[in-house]
């Protein structure tokens, strides 16, 4: 059984436990948390009796196989270098660093220690994946493809109230590309490969945050508009369109209620299912992978993440998206 354990305790890492939890793989042996009673709070919701206010401390916990990491953005590189350093294995909420170098010298140290790094994103490791991609095979030529992920922020009120938020916090390297965006561009990357160019620009708040933004990405013989935006919200679906069909998807950020239109029939991909199952298919490859399974596919997802983060480099330096 894996021991594990979580940095941050918000409601994202609530629903990794609880999906991570339900595999029967894994074990939550420790929480970390800048605040003793917030870590505390958490870790006696999922039964767990292990609380570090020390980074340093719960590196050198030997009984810790793994850690999931869920800070603010900031301070991923950081922190999953520590944890690296001492031999933990690395899960990592997106984005797993805020840039293309530190993801890639970090998966170098990982390679090194003989460890396992890999960036928490839901549809790279959700079942439906391949179907997607075959559906894709069954429409001919690629005309045109619309990436969408338009989510308005449950904290933008509190945010236009003049309250400081992390998520538009820029001094956290937060914002809507890093939290959204990279969504769409996963996508784009995953199921049409590193554009041969791109485009990008972004629309600021009063404090400089990127509150919303759009991307092109150009491919041989098209197009693909990525939008993305935490002040608004989106009922428009992503769709794949094809000169003989089209593959559209109501949730493309993690690849869910995705259904082929071909031919004037329209066939289900895949339905919905909970977030926390979603969450608990990272930690089955996760698991995977540490006992040495699926070392291809490991290998692949490394090679796309590294490539979605050189897209995520320049679309920043396109949009003028600056980092305090």
């Amino acid at each position: 059984m894996l021991k594990y354990a979580t940095i941050g305790t918000s409601f994202i890492t609530e629903q990794f436990v609880t999906g991570a939890n339900a595999t029967g793989r894994v074990t939550l042996a420790a929480v970390y948390s800048r605040k003793l009673e917030t870590g505390t709070v958490f870790a006696q919701k999922f039964g767990c009796d292990k609380v570090y206010t020390s980074l340093q401390a719960l590196a050198e916990d030997s009984e810790i196989d793994a850690v999931y990491v869920a800070s603010p953005n900031v301070f991923h590189a950081e922190q999953s270098e520590i944890l690296l350093k001492a031999g933990k294995h690395i899960i990592c909420e997106k984005p797993i660093t805020t840039s293309a170098a530190e993801y890639g010298r970090l998966k170098a140290l990982a390679d090194k220690n003989g460890l396992i790094y890999i960036e928490a994103i839901i549809p790279i490791y959700n079942p439906s994946r391949n179907r997607i991609k075959k559906a894709i095979g069954k429409i001919g030529n690629i005309a045109m493809a619309k990436i969408d992920y338009c989510q308005r922020s449950s904290r933008y009120d509190r945010f236009m109230q003049g309250e400081n938020v992390n998520i538009f916090d820029m001094s956290l390297h937060a914002g809507t590309v890093m939290d959204l965006g990279v969504y769409c561009v996963y996508a784009a990357v995953d199921l049409f490969g590193m554009p041969s160019g791109i485009e990008a620009t972004a629309n600021f708040l009063s404090n400089g945050a990127d509150g919303s933004g759009a991307a092109i990405f150009k491919y041989d013989n098209f197009s693909a508009s990525l939008t993305y935006s935490k002040t608004g919200q989106s009922v428009a679906p992503t769709e794949i369109v094809g000169d003989s069909g089209s593959v559209i998807m109501e949730k493309a950020v993690y690849y869910q209620d995705a259904y082929l239109v071909k031919g004037g029939e329209k066939t289900s991909l895949f339905d919905d299912v909970s977030k926390e199952t979603l969450m608990g298919y990272e930690a089955t490859a996760f698991c995977d992978f540490i006992e040495g399974k699926r070392l291809d596919e490991y290998i692949n997802n490394s090679e796309i993440g590294l490539l979605v983060h050189r897209c995520m480099d320049v679309i920043k330096q396109r949009a003028n998206i600056i980092y305090k």
